[in-house]
């Protein structure tokens, strides 16, 4: 989703007019303005009768939706935003509400936070002559990850699929919030015939943007499963854009994406250790990613600040080991660590050969 703030905006035909009261869920709501326009929806800035969260200034999103599949995809962005709702680097649920219309189609309504500093995209826009410095990068690029953690830290996890820089909005503390989950997923398991492969195609296909989209997203015939680390490699796409305002794979394409093909502009200058978190990111096998909290983990080390959530898969180590603390005392244990890339270094230097697993 991507609006503006601009006043000056063209109101298309059939759009609410200023004034106009609704009811949302359980929410009585009073068009205050026109936003903006994308595929089948309409965005409008409301006002609530009662405050959500200190303020009673919200956006609703319309959306006219033709079938039942499409209503699917609405569907699944509500839900998507129920189980995140609260987070501080996710657009807040407020409520949603969905009608079937005489003509067949749907109309769906979904009341969320408004965002007041509008998208990154824009933000962008406006330092195209001033680009951003590797101090605010970082910044913009810690609560997106964060945003994307609470979604990977869930049980069982959910995957975003459409991160880029148009699905990240501003609000008006200057916090940046992951938006648009109508593309995330569970974990994908790699299609077993030609059949599977071609129909987990299509859904990349209508889902996902060709220029975020892994290697095992863009060669489904691999048969590696899309799940977390399809995502880490579209936040290293993100971060890369965020410093060159171009993503690495704009000119040679699919083949450069299967290969992990890619290099650096000499400008901007930016550090050595930021170009090696992008590359550990964009590493063509899955399993050579790092996790999500290895990669905040390490954003927050170049900040200088504290990680604000706990190592997801040291928890499961946790729990493990107490349930055989528990239940298998007289049983003898072999342990051994997981080899499921989860813990895979961030290097702090330059090396050659691959990297093998933390301990």
């Amino acid at each position: 989703m991507r609006y503006t703030n601009g006043s000056d905006l063209v109101v298309p035909p059939g759009t609410y007019p200023p004034g106009t009261p609704l009811v949302v869920g359980s929410h009585n709501v009073t068009i205050e303005r026109y936003l903006s326009e994308g595929g089948f929806a309409h965005v409008y800035v409301v006002r609530l009768d009662r405050n959500v969260n200190g303020t009673d200034i919200a956006v609703l999103k319309r959306v006219a939706v033709p079938d039942r599949e499409s209503l699917g995809t609405l569907r699944t962005e509500v839900d998507t935003m129920r189980r995140l709702k609260g987070h501080r680097c996710v657009v807040s649920y407020i409520d949603s509400h969905a009608s079937h219309l005489k003509t067949g189609e749907y109309e769906v309504f979904l009341l969320m936070e408004y965002c007041s500093g509008g998208g990154l995209i824009d933000f962008m826009n406006t330092r195209l002559q001033d680009r951003f410095t590797e101090s605010e990068i970082l910044n913009i690029f810690s609560d997106v990850v964060e945003g994307v953690a609470c979604m990977h830290y869930l049980e069982p996890p959910l995957i975003h699929r459409d991160l880029k820089v148009e699905n990240v909005l501003i609000s008006g503390n200057g916090r940046y919030k992951v938006c648009d989950f109508g593309s995330s997923s569970g974990v994908i398991g790699p299609g077993m015939t030609g059949g599977e492969c071609r129909k987990i195609e299509d859904d990349i296909q209508r889902h996902t943007t060709m220029q975020y989209r892994s290697p095992e997203m863009v060669d489904v015939y691999r048969r590696l499963p899309i799940d977390e680390k399809s995502d880490i490699w579209a936040l290293g796409v993100l971060l890369y854009k965020l410093c060159y305002y171009t993503t690495p794979f704009e000119e040679h394409g699919q083949l450069a994406i299967l290969n992990a093909t890619f290099s650096f502009p000499p400008h901007p200058p930016y550090s050595e250790r930021i170009k090696r978190l992008i590359s550990v990111m964009l590493r063509e096998n899955p399993r050579d990613r790092p996790n999500i909290y290895l990669v905040l983990k390490e954003v927050c080390s170049m900040r200088g600040v504290d990680i604000p959530i706990k190592d997801v898969c040291l928890r499961l180590v946790i729990y493990v080991a107490s349930f055989v603390n528990i239940y298998c005392r007289n049983i003898p244990i072999a342990w051994t660590r997981i080899d499921d890339g989860c813990h895979h270094p961030i290097p702090h230097q330059q090396n050659s050969k691959p990297l093998g697993w933390s301990t």
